[in-house]
């Protein structure tokens, strides 16, 4: 069995070196993908941004030889993740796994992923379940039911399917085995400077909820802020004490963070979390009567 790994390269110089060594030892090949202008999903971005990560920062980060870097300028995410698929496939690879560069995985974790892979004869498409974490590895996302754990959109695609990726890193078909070896998945895990950058350039650029999230849910968060999620605000209620053992790799990304909860934030500040709030709380209403007037055309 040969395995492909795919990591997108634009800003994540802080996370190149300590994913590659979670990745490396697992795999045949890590197709990097690399271009210097963002998605683009706002195209006012192309003009103002430039990757931060250079492709000096990737080779510094490893010289493993089963590195690929892959340069290119990609519009939209899928393309640039179609554009490593169909290398791996042409390689010979039966498996293009997913692993971008804030995301890690045990070595427990790993030895059961291979063994499913390795067996699986039936399967085209699999995702993993993961932690989100919060400006720290000592906080975790939990959504509104209390739960800290959720599925990612896709992590393995067999080669020798006709799978293509359609929508960021989901794939066109409907169906998919889950499976359950977290994913510490450290997307919030970042300095202001480096957020500032992805809501700008990510391929979720344009949807985000509201331009106020970065100033009252991220830089004035305390651990009593709700609705994080830039995009869906309905969908991270809170940040969390993680309250599982750590992995080894955990201590390097337990960024220190300044917590205001014994401090009083300034009134416009409260003033304005508040009605961020009460706009996610329309949000919620509207949603909820939408499913209610679906229900009665079912």
């Amino acid at each position: 069995m040969k395995i492909a790994a795919h990591v997108l390269g634009y800003n994540v110089t802080r996370f190149l070196k300590p994913v590659l060594e979670n990745i490396e030892p697992h795999v045949d090949k890590i197709y990097i993908a690399h271009a210097e202008l963002p998605f683009g999903y706002i195209e006012k971005s192309r003009q103002t941004n430039r990757n931060p990560t250079s492709i000096a920062d990737i080779k510094a980060a490893s010289s493993s030889p089963k590195i690929e870097i892959v340069s290119g300028d990609w519009i939209t995410e899928d393309a640039m993740r179609n554009s490593c698929l169909e290398k791996a496939r042409a390689d010979g690879f039966d498996w293009f796994i997913i692993q971008d560069a804030d995301e890690f995985y045990s070595e427990t974790s790993w030895k059961q992923i291979k063994n499913i892979l390795q067996h699986n004869k039936t399967d085209d498409h699999f995702t993993t379940t993961w932690y989100n974490f919060w400006k720290s590895s000592r906080y975790v996302l939990v959504n509104i039911n209390g739960s800290m754990k959720d599925t990612n959109a896709g992590f393995a695609v067999r080669c020798s399917s006709k799978l293509k990726f359609n929508d960021r890193r989901r794939c066109d078909t409907s169906t998919t085995r889950i499976i359950d070896c977290p994913c510490y998945h450290y997307s919030y895990v970042m300095s202001d400077e480096e957020m500032r950058e992805k809501l700008a350039t990510w391929s979720h650029a344009h949807q985000v909820f509201s331009t106020s999230w970065y100033k009252y849910k991220w830089l004035n968060w305390t651990e009593s802020t709700r609705w994080l999620n830039p995009v869906i605000p309905t969908y991270d209620e809170r940040a969390i004490t993680f309250p599982l053992e750590q992995p080894e790799f955990a201590e390097q990304f337990a960024l220190p963070i300044n917590v205001l909860g014994a401090e009083i934030p300034k009134f416009s500040m409260l003033a304005g979390d508040a009605l961020y709030d009460a706009r996610v709380g329309m949000f919620r209403a509207r949603r909820s009567v939408g499913r209610v007037v679906k229900s009665l055309f079912v």
